[in-house]
């Protein structure tokens, strides 16, 4: 049989290929007698209507899949609805979103499966059965007008049994100039924390067996082995590690390391990963600095110790967060920090808290984010309960809407202080730039208007930093 996997990309800006698609393909190809192919419509916004529309008609697939997250939805929603007018083709969605929300999902006239965890040997058995969705773990269907619940399917322990990732049907030469050369990884599965914003502990209450999983250094040094061969020559440069947090397990960032290094690849490809702020150590950091390291990405949060703690569940000091960034800063590593905006109970006075401490951090690029309130996370409830946003909406209509005010904190001065962080960011990348390259900054700003914004696609809140992103990463 043949199954053609769709990323809904058609509005939201991705840089990186999806890592978890490219898992499936690989799987299929490898473990399976079946046939997969990837439509990514990343480089298709305006014509996505007739290239998917094509591809379906040359390929004949037996069925389609979607995997979405709750920002996308709406739009794996509506490529759905337009390839059910269009063509009498089973279509199973899968995802964060999904397992999170399945009822909501089946229940939509565009479903006729979705998956409730992880896809890998759900599509290899849906397959073998020929659609067949008679007890299937880890699905629910529609048949007759009914819907069909069969059992929740174990998460997959050993993760060193899955083959690589297949990268075949993304276009790499398009995405290296708008992701600056990097190539996404992963080297685990999982989260301890329970960040009330996360979806994470929201997974842990729906799937059942072992949540958090590590793949060996071996394996994971197998795969970086065959990047190289693939896709070095084509412009791979950097590695960007996608795991919720890159050192839970100290024994095995040193193994990692101590094999990248052993193969010579700290040479030839840099890498960035996220860590924990109560995790990093002066040992670690430097471990990861010799072996190639060249950025870490945190996320903070909020400067605000009740926020960060009591609301979300960061369980982490400020001193904490503080002797971390010096850490880092003091072994030469890019430090990239994220903080959230909007918590249900979050003064105008706590939001500037944050800001703050994001000026005196020493955070090399630093990003502040709306709240989001995720389907089944804890912060979801508080936002329900105090009335910030809706109860029960439909996401597959509007979209995964953000906090636009708190309790405390009206619209407008959360308005004012996007505006003023904005305007902060804004001289800060510019200075930044003429520090850098002097005049030069300001003739790229200009061919970033003129040719690399249509050329790559680039957005324009990019005009500074995808520049001096450039700069910082040439001069390693």
């Amino acid at each position: 049989m043949k199954v053609i996997l769709i990323v809904p990309n058609t509005k939201s800006f991705d840089v990186m290929p999806c890592l978890s698609v490219a898992t499936l393909k690989g799987y299929i190809k490898e473990r399976t007698k079946h046939k997969a192919k990837i439509i990514d419509l990343v480089f298709h916004k305006n014509d996505w209507k007739k290239h998917i529309h094509g591809i379906i008609d040359y390929e004949k697939p037996d069925l389609i899949g979607l995997s979405a997250l709750s920002f996308n939805y709406p739009e794996a929603i509506e490529i759905a609805s337009y390839i059910k007018n269009n063509f009498d083709i089973k279509i199973i969605f899968g995802g964060i979103h999904v397992i999170l929300s399945p009822q909501e999902v089946i229940e939509r006239k565009e479903v006729d499966i979705i998956c409730t965890g992880e896809g890998e040997e759900v599509l290899h058995e849906l397959l073998d059965k020929s659609l067949n969705c008679k007890d299937i773990k880890g699905i629910w269907y529609k048949e007759n007008g009914k819907i069909i619940k069969n059992e929740n399917r174990n998460l997959i322990e050993d993760l060193d049994m899955l083959p690589f990732p297949d990268f075949e049907d993304f276009e790499f030469e398009r995405y290296f100039p708008m992701n600056h050369n990097h190539l996404p990884i992963m080297g685990s599965r999982g989260c301890p924390y329970n960040c009330t914003f996360c979806s994470n502990h929201a997974l842990k209450n729906r799937l059942i067996g072992k949540y958090v999983r590590f793949r060996s250094p071996e394996n994971i040094i197998k795969e970086i082995d065959l990047r190289i061969k693939q896709y070095y020559s084509k412009g791979m440069k950097y590695l960007y590690f996608f795991d919720d947090t890159f050192i839970l397990n100290k024994n095995f960032v040193d193994d990692f390391c101590k094999r990248y290094k052993k193969k010579g690849f700290d040479k030839r490809i840099k890498w960035t990963a996220n860590v924990r702020a109560n995790l990093v150590t002066d040992d670690i950091i430097k471990i990861m600095k010799d072996a190639g390291c060249y950025e870490v990405r945190m996320g903070v949060e909020s400067g605000n110790d009740y926020i960060r703690n009591d609301i979300y569940n960061r369980n982490m000091s400020k001193e904490q967060l503080q002797n971390s960034f010096k850490i880092i800063k003091d072994n030469g590593l890019t430090l990239r920090m994220d903080f959230i905006i909007g918590a249900p109970y979050e003064t105008i006075d706590m939001m500037e808290e944050s800001f703050e401490f994001a000026k005196k951090s020493g955070g090399d690029r630093i990003f502040f984010a709306r709240l989001y309130p995720f389907p089944g996370t804890k912060i979801k409830e508080v936002c329900e309960k105090e009335k910030m946003i809706e109860k029960n909406i439909s996401l597959g209509d509007r979209g995964m809407p953000p906090v636009n005010y708190t309790k405390y904190a009206t619209e407008k001065q959360v308005k004012n202080l996007f505006k003023k962080i904005s305007e902060w960011q804004g001289k800060r990348y510019f200075d930044k730039g003429l520090e850098l390259r002097g005049l030069r900054f300001l003739f790229d700003i200009f061919l970033f208007l003129i040719y690399y914004k249509y050329k790559y696609r680039l957005e324009m809140n990019q005009i500074y930093r995808w520049n001096i992103q450039r700069y910082l990463l040439s001069d390693l």
